[in-house]
């Protein structure tokens, strides 16, 4: 039996990398009727970083691999700042935040081809930026992963 023209080698491999499935059952999750699958997670930094904050790091894969019965298509990670310092800076400093987490995930075994990266800058607070508690909330990279799970005929 041949896959259909549809499956790649790329949706393959993140689900043997991040849900332990083989490349059969993701095959298979190809062949059956389907459903969407959406995982947000967030990674923190300290003020002008773009380290992730360790307990982030287990918390980025944490609900993604327990979730084996998905095969993940793409995985977008926006960086954003708090509102401190000129607004160029920013923007690079969110690129700097999305390309940490990018070489995270991709350093636990998700194909470089899969993760996306986009920077926000100071442009989307999620907090007032006028205290530390709020900048400290601000200063993240957002992480979308997207995928699909099988679903019973």
């Amino acid at each position: 039996m041949r896959p259909p023209t549809s499956f790649s080698l790329s949706r393959c491999l993140p689900a043997v990398a991040i849900a332990g499935l083989s490349c059969g059952a993701a095959l298979a999750a190809e062949m059956a009727p389907v459903e969407k699958v959406t995982v947000r997670a967030v990674a923190h930094f300290d003020f002008d970083s773009a380290a992730i904050a360790a307990p982030d790091r287990l918390r980025l894969l944490a609900e993604v691999g327990a979730m084996k019965d998905v095969t993940w298509q793409t995985v977008t990670a926006t960086g954003h700042t708090d509102s401190v310092g000129p607004a160029e800076y920013n923007a690079l400093l969110a690129r700097r935040r999305a390309l940490a987490v990018k070489a995270y995930l991709t350093g636990q075994g998700l194909p470089e081809t899969l993760v996306r990266t986009a920077a926000m800058g100071q442009a989307a607070p999620v907090a007032d930026n006028t205290s530390e508690q709020g900048r400290a909330q601000n200063r993240r990279t957002e992480v979308v992963f997207e995928g699909v799970r099988a679903t019973a005929r």
